[in-house]
């Protein structure tokens, strides 16, 4: 099996560090496509230009305009979602944001679409494959091919109504100003139902037993052991906070730690407080 995510420089966090190595001790091949220099990578991860598969341009064109303080990480976010897609295409891998962590081994059909439901409407896109000739592809290469990039499958509010005021009281904007989500898991959802392809989706419990909020557990101690329910293939970790001290060993991050030290580089800890 491939994995490939994306990851546009610098250094990795701990967290994301152990997420990857988790993607190597299943024995997957694991490409990770960069821009920039990365660091804190493990050993065994293939270290790939990510111009092989989409063009910087387009990261260029992904400026929010309207809400220019998202500048500096939203263009990423919406480049890795076409990248994503694009990465299909190629028939280069099953796609793993750099925040999900495998419990377990796991296979795919490379001829069927392979995702899961995120919540009670919504499939996500941190886990995500299609096969190359799936008709989502054309529909993202109808997007990437226009010259504005704006997305055909929004629905009402965003893809009429906001563009419609803003351009009547003579706004500027870019399609990422009508939110983070219009090539990500929100594209991927109206899609997937477009083509009748929902039946495919995992139940949530396979990647995102936990919400957004309830992800905080990871970092705590007597968390849940999920890591041992043969239902749960991985964990998508929403809630990344920055400057961890090391973890308690008796929370979920601290019991992957010490499962994985041996594929681990050397880790940067922030100071225990107190």
């Amino acid at each position: 099996m491939k994995i490939a995510s994306f990851w546009n420089a610098g250094r990795l966090r701990n967290m994301e560090t152990l997420c990857l190595a988790s993607w190597l001790e299943i024995g997957a091949e694991v490409d990770l496509y960069h821009f920039g220099p990365v660091d804190g990578v493990p050993k065994g991860v293939n270290l790939r230009p990510a111009s092989e598969i989409l063009s910087q341009d387009y990261m260029v064109r992904l400026m929010p305009v309207l809400r220019p303080e998202r500048s500096v990480w939203q263009p990423v976010v919406n480049y890795s979602d076409l990248f994503r897609v694009k990465l299909m295409e190629r028939n280069a891998g099953l796609w793993l944001d750099c925040d999900v962590l495998l419990f377990r081994p796991f296979a795919f059909d490379p001829a069927k679409p392979f995702f899961a439901w995120e919540d009670h409407h919504r499939i996500g896109s941190p886990v995500f494959y299609l096969p190359p000739d799936s008709p989502m592809i054309a529909d993202y290469l109808q997007v990437l091919d226009s010259p504005d990039l704006m997305p055909h499958w929004l629905g009402l509010k965003r893809g009429f109504l906001r563009p419609t005021i803003w351009r009547l009281q003579g706004k500027e904007f870019s399609p990422p100003d009508l939110g983070i989500t219009i090539y990500g898991n929100d594209a991927f959802s109206r899609l997937a139902r477009k083509h009748r392809l929902l039946r495919h989706a995992l139940p949530r419990q396979a990647f995102y037993c936990w919400n957004a909020d309830e992800t905080k557990r990871f970092y705590m101690p007597g968390a849940p052991g999920i890591e041992h329910d043969p239902s749960i293939i991985g964990l998508h970790i929403h809630h990344k906070p920055h400057g961890l001290p090391r973890p308690d060993p008796a929370s979920l991050y601290g019991r992957m730690l010490a499962k994985l030290a041996h594929r681990l580089p050397d880790l940067h800890w922030a100071e225990q407080a107190g």
